[in-house]
């Protein structure tokens, strides 16, 4: 007769129900994700479409006839309660359909994702190039301390302090009027892929870039300073380890969590406060197109880029939260 060693049987039972602890908190997680993206998609709804004359009048123009405002009202179906109104919008834009525009008749959905497209690259060029720069800073700001450390910070504090459209008008005048390296206008984006559509991403990358830049070194050099003079950073030095080894690999592995965070939030402001710099320099994003909507008082276009961005917004602090869970031991043990 053979004997089962009770560690050997409780082990699996214990992976297990780590496993479905693991895959309930998920699930919590993601139901909360989905249930706050209706309420987005509810709230953005009530407040565009409250009333149904207004979206009229507001697509029509001044100089509409009562007529016209009737006609327009019965063959939009804004006459119907607002809930209804609501659940059968939401239902269609769940199947991927996103209606047509108030003005030009037009599908949405052809007009949004190109110009999400075009958005997500601008906001990926400004990642590629601004990240490493602000974590190197960061690092390297941590390291040096000094002299060096707090005149950084200054020119990091005075750069996170002005508004998007000074960054981007300073570098447009410099770049594209003086020296004429660039183009002032950025519609080559829409074009085939060429010299040109690469220098059409250059200036607005560069402008978030330089806002990213500032808040991501300034996470950095924090989680950093903290990490250097923790306990276990201490002992790696005193063991005999090179200080670049115990700063890159043990200090910067430490700081990973507040940065990983801090790219989530620079993720999503990126894709939102693209808006100002999209319309500077006339790059036809998702937010140069949704201050046209909001322009021409075309709630359907409006509400499905709003929506469009809060599922992204959404998605990208559900992914942070899972790789912070996961680089951070106590929370994956919880």
């Amino acid at each position: 007769m053979s004997v089962v060693a009770p560690d050997l049987v409780a082990e699996p039972i214990v992976n297990r129900g780590k496993r479905k602890t693991r895959v309930w908190a998920l699930a919590r997680q993601l139901l909360t994700s989905v249930l706050t993206l209706l309420l987005i998609s509810f709230i953005a709804f009530i407040a565009m479409n409250r009333s149904g004359e207004q979206v009229a009048r507001n697509a029509l123009g001044i100089g509409v006839t009562d007529e016209q405002l009737q006609s327009f009202i019965a063959e939009q179906g804004l006459d119907r309660p607002l809930l209804v109104r609501y659940f059968d919008w939401l239902v269609n834009y769940i199947q991927g359909d996103w209606g047509t525009t108030l003005t030009s008749k037009l599908p949405i959905q052809p007009l949004v994702l190109p110009a999400f497209a075009h958005t997500a690259e601008l906001a990926l060029a400004s990642l590629i190039w601004s990240l490493p720069v602000a974590i190197a800073l960061g690092v390297f700001m941590a390291r040096k301390g000094g002299v060096f450390d707090r005149a950084a910070f200054v020119v990091m504090t005075v750069l996170a302090a002005l508004p998007e459209f000074v960054i981007g008008l300073g570098l447009m005048i410099l770049l594209a009027v003086q020296f004429r390296w660039l183009p002032v206008a950025s519609t080559a984006v829409s074009g085939d892929i060429s010299i040109a559509w690469f220098q059409a991403f250059v200036l607005p990358a560069l402008t978030l870039g330089l806002i990213v830049v500032p808040y991501v070194s300034r996470i950095a050099r924090a989680s950093v300073s903290e990490a250097l003079n923790a306990p276990f950073t201490r002992n790696a030095v005193l063991r005999g380890l090179p200080r670049r080894l115990v700063v890159w690999r043990h200090a910067t592995r430490s700081a990973a969590v507040p940065l990983v965070h801090a790219i989530a939030l620079v993720m999503i402001y990126l894709l939102g406060g693209a808006i100002i710099v999209e319309n500077v320099f006339a790059f036809p994003g998702l937010g140069r197109l949704l201050v046209q909507a909001i322009t021409q008082g075309d709630t359907n276009s409006a509400l499905s880029i709003t929506v469009l961005l809060g599922a992204v917004f959404i998605a990208l602090s559900f992914v942070a939260d899972i790789v912070v869970t996961y680089l951070n031991p106590r929370l994956k043990a919880a």
